[in-house]
């Protein structure tokens, strides 16, 4: 089995981003890579992200998500963004979830690489 590429952009609230697509369970052991940018991070407009991983760890609690400089939704960033990488097992369920605050977007990919 390859590697599991997924991606979105939320424009609102999102409880569990992961629920519903090819890594709601994760087929094996592997590593999950997160990689998150916003279109604004001010006091007022802005997007926190929260991991939970199956043994109830969460690596990320309500963190805010960098934004572009220049301002631009639906990019990804290398040099700005936000990426963590998690170890996860077999047939876990990762809840990654996203709270907006004003008017905002979030763009997201998360890689799934097999051990």
């Amino acid at each position: 089995m390859g590697p599991i590429i997924l991606s979105g952009q939320e424009v609102a609230t999102n409880a569990d981003i992961l629920q519903g697509t090819r890594l709601q369970t994760v087929p094996s052991g592997g590593i999950l890579t997160f990689e998150l940018q916003a279109e604004l991070n001010t006091s007022v407009d802005n997007f926190a992200v929260s991991i939970q991983m199956p043994n109830g760890d969460t690596p990320l609690n309500s963190t805010r998500v960098p934004a572009c400089n220049p301002t631009s939704a639906g990019v990804i960033d290398e040099r700005q963004n936000l990426t963590v990488s998690f170890p996860i097992m077999q047939g876990g369920h990762c809840v990654f979830s996203a709270t907006e605050s004003g008017g905002n977007s979030l763009t997201w990919r998360v890689t799934y690489t097999p051990a």
